[in-house]
């Protein structure tokens, strides 16, 4: 079962897996001003999105990982 509030959360967290802070080795984090602007913006659950930002941070950087490490395979 989902609630409105994570249904919220999940809306700014799909809208902004690029947002993302890099440097000529790739990115290294997400940027967390602009998730959480976006989601003052939608009016989502402010305090579930900070707390869920870091695990989704995490998952994302784990993904570029994975592509930049099957690219040089």
């Amino acid at each position: 079962m989902q609630t409105e509030a994570g249904a919220s959360v999940w809306d700014v967290i799909s809208g902004c897996g690029r947002q993302l802070r890099a440097h000529m080795g790739g990115p290294f984090a997400l940027d967390f001003s602009a998730v959480l602007t976006m989601g003052q913006a939608q009016q989502a659950d402010m305090k579930m999105l900070a707390e869920t930002l870091p695990y989704v941070e995490a998952v994302v950087l784990a993904q570029f990982d994975k592509e930049d490490g099957d690219a040089e395979a």
